[in-house]
């Protein structure tokens, strides 16, 4: 009886100091929600609530809908979409090139280490170096074009970024360049985690290099290109502003104006800070289904697990 009482005693202790834990874990936690809650949740309500909002006689006053209605007869805003959908097309061929990097380096040429990290360095750059130095060597007598000339492949030079039709391909090709390093480096993470043995029985039934990369490698990899190329999608709808800002300020004409930065010339150029909040919330509602989806995707990957 007494052997009960004192294991009835020892259960009830551990519960309380499972509590107390789960309460100071909590205390931890509150300080970045507060800040979570007053930087991101409440701009994003006021973004909202603005958005049904116009300027009249110095005061704010609400017009519904009005904002949303002169936005979708915007033929900017749908150009701007249409720019920012080619720059999704970005997305896969990142994808696909750190992948198929992650895994030559992988195999541990001579070298990788340093490969590595040379991949991984215009990741790191600011945007604003990136964008000005490519503009230097994409304008029409920039670099790029010079060496063409002088290689007897003039016939290949064009403005490349003052060429309304090829405009934001060669936005999305420097952001390629910068971008997808960061891909090798969470591939490449993924792949030194894998049970070494997985290839060597492939290798030992006679899987050549195709196969064992789509029979291993894609299927373990997918969770990290699932997160990445969602991630990928994110950033181009909403984080290409300061490449647009940089190398064309969103020209020749409007070819590469990207909802970001429409929102900024509607905003501070225009001054027409409602209307911009209106495509503020378009943007907010992609990018939110976007993360939904990620989650989606994630959950399904561990259960699958």
């Amino acid at each position: 009886m007494g052997s009960i009482t004192l294991k009835k005693n020892k259960d009830l202790v551990e519960h309380k100091g499972r509590r107390i834990q789960r309460f100071i874990a909590t205390l931890y936690i509150v300080p970045a929600m507060v800040i979570i809650g007053i930087v991101i949740v409440y701009s994003s309500v006021k973004v909202v609530i603005s958005s049904f909002m116009t300027m009249s006689g110095g005061e704010e006053v609400f017009t519904g809908l009005r904002n949303y209605e002169l936005l979708f007869k915007d033929e900017l805003f749908y150009t701007a979409i249409r720019n920012n959908l080619i720059l999704f097309l970005c997305v896969p061929v990142m994808t696909v090139l750190a992948l198929v990097v992650a895994v030559i380096l992988y195999e541990k040429i001579k070298g990788w280490q340093f490969y590595r990290s040379l991949i991984f360095v215009p990741f790191i750059l600011a945007v604003p170096v990136v964008g000005v130095v490519f503009t230097y060597i994409l304008q029409l007598n920039g670099v790029l074009n010079t060496l063409l000339r002088d290689v007897g492949m003039g016939s290949l030079a064009v403005d490349w970024l003052g060429n309304p039709s090829i405009a934001i391909w060669s936005v999305g090709a420097v952001i390629i360049w910068k971008q997808f390093g960061f891909g090798v480096i969470l591939f490449l993470a993924r792949l030194m985690s894998v049970d070494p043995s997985l290839y060597e029985s492939a290798e030992v039934d006679g899987a050549n290099w195709i196969q064992k990369f789509t029979n291993i490698t894609i299927p373990v990899t997918m969770p990290i290109i699932e997160f990445y190329v969602i991630i990928s999608l994110i950033d181009m709808l909403s984080w290409v502003f300061a490449f647009i800002f940089v190398m064309t300020g969103g020209g020749p004409g409007q070819s590469t104006t990207v909802l970001e930065y429409m929102i900024y010339k509607k905003s501070f150029a225009s001054g027409n800070f409602h209307y911009a909040q209106a495509v503020c919330v378009i943007v907010l509602i992609v990018a939110t289904l976007l993360i939904v989806f990620q989650q989606i995707l994630a959950r399904r990957s561990k259960n699958y697990e």
